[in-house]
């Protein structure tokens, strides 16, 4: 059974390197880099990277329908890349690889063998080139503990169901842990976090199912596991590519916080967050041990560094929400750099460039620093980068590739912007206004009818204060106000991404 497909911005050569930098590592992105992600799935990940970066682009995957679709996107948006169907044990005893500034692993370490995991850290410490950035993530321990017995239900339901449709098999694995929850057993009584999971599976697909907890192999490590076998291949952990991991104050009580301050091993400070936060999942950033950036060398890092908006200023909610629960973000610091930020047509700015903007002049540097951090964390900005014409063409193949596929419903949700290095979400409705624009439609009029056109072929209806519109009339009468918001605010930020 095929896995989903889903875009990770996290896995881009961009993003990860300002997650070292943040951690005051530096490691800059190349401009031109090797990359390989070891378990890509669908490639969709793989394609939009490669696609909004100049590089040499690589995709290991053992399922054959993965490395297929992945091959056929890359075909269809005239991408280049190395795709590889094979295992992680027969990749490693290649002799004919190259060294890779970048190898990242999406969800891979928890649901392989550990003669798999041993190949892979061979991967890390023969393949990665000097000064190389790995990106790790899995579902950890402790917040999976609950879940580990919901996991062995299913398995043995799985079991016991008959042989064919192995997403018949998945929805029997799950009714088999369902009827056992709902025997009023003592289990379940006293788990609630294990009976409320279980209680949320059943909005999920077969296909997220059956990868997640039917894999014949199902480890869910410690960090301090998984930190031990990346030594292995000389790699240390610098930073979580979730940039709000790292506001204490968002995510940690004041005695976690304390206890933190306190610990100065790494390993053991990473092991303690893991407990305060119950976490159960970490998307980790390693890199080979390396001298920190002074103070000095850090913010200079972070004023050359450009930053560009990925949404408009309306869709910005000035606060942050964490493990403790909300922390409100001060206004007179986060505005204006938002402001400035949205100035001349969205376009990117440096670091430098923000501080010395009306209203951001006067703050203190690492006020904006920390601000432009956790703008990055809550996903409305993006480091940006130069790109070159070549980025440009395959992002603008790879974007017609998701418009067209816009049409019969919401396939590919992002769109790839060589400005960013990656790709931006886009609601399936956006693609659908962006399309008709590209085709030539200008006014709010001409784009709403054209969605109402695609609207008659699939049978959706435009809803508005949570009712489903029936008529054309009214269809169109909500559509125009969306396609005039799209022309005002999307398109100009779209212009400014490389995206048109």
């Amino acid at each position: 059974m095929e896995y989903t497909a889903g875009y990770y911005h996290e896995l881009g050569p961009a993003h990860l390197a300002f997650c070292a930098l943040v951690a005051g590592i530096d490691r800059p992105a190349p401009a031109q880099p090797v990359y390989l992600e070891l378990g890509m799935g669908q490639g969709v990940s793989l394609a939009a990277h490669a696609a909004a970066n100049d590089g040499d682009f690589w995709g290991v995957d053992l399922n054959p329908a993965h490395v297929a679709n992945a091959r056929a996107l890359a075909e269809a948006v005239a991408t280049p890349l190395t795709l590889v169907e094979a295992s992680f044990a027969d990749f490693a005893a290649r002799t004919d690889l190259p060294l890779f500034d970048v190898i990242t692993l999406h969800g891979v370490w928890s649901w392989v063998s550990d003669a798999s995991r041993r190949s892979i850290v061979e991967i890390l410490r023969d393949r990665l080139a000097p000064g190389g950035v790995v990106y790790v993530s899995y579902n950890c321990q402790p917040g999976w503990a609950s879940r580990g017995p919901v996991r062995h239900l299913m398995k043995l339901g799985h079991a016991a169901s008959p042989p064919g449709d192995p997403e018949a098999r998945v929805r029997s694995a799950l009714a088999f842990a369902e009827e056992v929850a709902a025997a009023d057993g003592r289990f379940f009584a006293d788990n609630r976090p294990a009976a409320s999971h279980l209680a949320s599976l059943r909005k999920t697909t077969p296909q997220y199912l059956g990868h997640e907890y039917l894999n014949a192999d199902w480890h869910i490590p410690w960090f301090s596991d998984v930190a031990e076998a990346m030594a292995g291949a000389d790699l240390a952990f610098v930073s979580s590519a979730r940039l709000l991991d790292r506001v204490n104050a968002l995510q940690l009580p004041p005695a976690g916080v304390a206890l933190m301050d306190r610990e100065t091993d790494p390993v053991r400070r990473e092991s303690i967050r893991d407990f305060l936060v119950n976490q159960q999942f970490r998307p980790d950033v390693f890199v080979r041990p390396a001298p920190r950036l002074s103070d000095a060398d850090r913010t200079a890092r972070f004023e050359a560094q450009a930053f560009g908006l990925i949404c408009g200023l309306d869709e910005i909610d000035f606060q942050l929400t964490g493990a403790q629960g909300d922390l409100l973000l001060p206004e007179a610091t986060y505005r204006p750099i938002a402001l400035a930020l949205a100035a001349d047509g969205f376009v990117a700015k440096t670091g430098a460039e923000v501080m010395a903007a009306p209203g951001v002049s006067s703050l203190r540097r690492g006020d904006v620093i920390a601000a432009l951090i956790n703008l990055v964390g809550m996903g409305v900005v993006r480091p940006a980068q130069p790109f070159s014409t070549e980025a440009r063409h395959r992002c603008d193949a790879y974007n017609r590739l998701v418009l067209d596929r816009a049409l019969t419903g919401p396939h590919l949700m992002h769109l790839a912007s060589p400005v960013t290095g990656g790709a931006v979400l886009t609601p399936r409705s956006t693609q659908l206004f962006l399309r008709a624009w590209t085709a030539g439609d200008r006014t709010p009029q001409a784009i709403a009818r054209s969605v109402w056109t695609v609207f008659q072929t699939t049978g959706e209806r435009a809803v508005a204060r949570g009712q489903t519109l029936t008529s054309e009339d009214d269809n169109l009468d909500a559509l125009g106000p969306m396609a005039q918001r799209f022309l005002d605010q999307t398109l100009p930020l779209f212009r400014a991404l490389a995206i048109v």
